[in-house]
């Protein structure tokens, strides 16, 4: 899976792509149209300021017509287009050579490795600065325009040639280093943003219901530690994406009434069924949040049942979801080792034993083998949160 990072690269390098291959055809539909005006009224009038064969700009000129008329018709791919675009102007050069009648034509080519440079790959400014250069060479060789081709002119030709091409190697590592940073800072923005907003939705959700205050950061932690003992989470993008499942996965309870969630009495069946709206809520949110959509699968089936007796959808199996079922664990152990409005809590001892017994029932046996290899660092975070409710709670005592 592309991280977000990837994703914005890759989508910025092809906009930008097709945005340059386009600039380029543009400019050279303008600068063939001018030169073929500019020489045609020349010969027309007789004027004797121009060599140019103008049959030499029109075969440029309909090829290019050609191809702005393929790509408003078949919108040809950004990658492909690059490659259509530098085949043409190693075209126009040979042309632009052969018809403009004067010595210094060859410079014609040194635009080759500036354009092909501005697409920012280096083994595309490797391959067409080296395809120019064999061409350059070629057309001077075969036809000089002048009787004589002076070799100590042929090689400072070479040599500008290739101190262009070397030059145009800095331009798509610059170019490269301007996505980067470009996209790091919109990356880091839009995490900044979404940590604040998801910050804001546990404050709402904790705030209605003092006795899972820290509930949704400890699930959180707990599921990270399950995750990365697993081969699926070795991704970091995804491990980061648990982690905010884990902090939103009881975002949907915004929507029921505090009289239902500190109720210290058994739920009426209306009630209970109030309850269970929660994931669908919370999913519905979190969808339709720029940039949380990828939380929906932990945020609305992790109180799905591994035997299909879980909400909202009765998934069963490894029809739920990885991140599902891992939240499913770590929020059941949280809840157990918790005091809640209608009982105590339990041991962390006691809480592991349960969740051991719900394997294959309630949770996938897979994650509850795992539970041994994070035992340790299930307790670490437990007894973290503890001595600091209990900090808490003694704060409020004394004011």
């Amino acid at each position: 899976m592309l991280s977000e990072r990837k994703k914005l690269l890759q989508n910025y390098h092809f906009s930008h792509q097709r945005n340059l291959s386009l600039r380029v055809l543009k400019i050279a539909f303008i600068y063939l149209l001018l030169s073929i005006t500019w020489n045609t009224i020349f010969l027309i009038f007789d004027i004797p300021y121009s060599r140019a064969n103008i049959l030499f700009l029109l075969l440029p000129m309909v090829v290019l017509l050609c191809i702005l008329a393929l790509n408003r018709q078949r919108k040809i791919p950004p990658s492909v287009m690059m490659h259509v675009v530098l085949v043409f102007l190693v075209f126009v050069s040979c042309c632009l050579y052969y018809g403009s009648g004067y010595r210094e034509a060859w410079g014609y080519f040194l635009a080759i490795p500036i354009l092909a440079g501005l697409y920012g790959n280096l083994r595309v400014l490797f391959i067409y600065t080296s395809a120019g250069l064999a061409t350059m060479l070629v057309v001077n060789l075969s036809h000089p325009l002048v009787n004589a081709l002076d070799s100590i002119d042929l090689s400072n030709r070479i040599l500008l040639y290739m101190i262009l091409g070397t030059f145009s190697y800095l331009l798509p590592r610059q170019l490269n280093q301007m996505y980067k940073n470009q996209v790091n800072l919109i990356v880091s923005s839009v995490e900044t943003t979404i940590e604040q907003v998801v910050k804001t939705f546990i404050v709402s959700i904790e705030a209605k219901d003092n006795y899972t205050f820290g509930h949704s950061e400890r699930v959180s932690k707990y599921a990270v530690e399950l995750a990365m003992r697993l081969p699926e989470f070795q991704d970091k993008q995804r491990l980061d994406t648990l982690r905010l499942s884990g902090l939103l996965h009881d975002i949907g309870k915004i929507n029921i009434p505090e009289s239902v969630l500190m109720k210290t009495t058994k739920l009426t069946d209306e009630e209970y069924e109030l309850i269970k709206t929660h994931t669908v809520v919370g999913g519905r949110m979190v969808e339709k949040i720029s940039g949380l959509g990828q939380l929906k699968p932990g945020v609305l089936y992790h109180h799905e049942r591994w035997d299909g007796k879980g909400y909202p959808t009765g998934s069963k199996g490894l029809e739920i979801p990885l991140e599902a079922r891992i939240l499913s664990i770590a929020d059941a152990f949280d809840a157990i080792t918790s005091t809640r409005s209608y009982r105590a809590s339990a041991t962390t001892n006691e809480a592991f034993e349960r969740l051991k017994q719900a394997s294959g029932t309630q949770f996938d046996p897979a994650l509850v083998a795992v539970l041994d290899v994070v035992k340790g660092s299930w307790n670490k975070i437990y007894e973290e949160y503890n001595e600091s409710l209990t900090e808490f709670e003694t704060m409020l005592d004394l004011q």
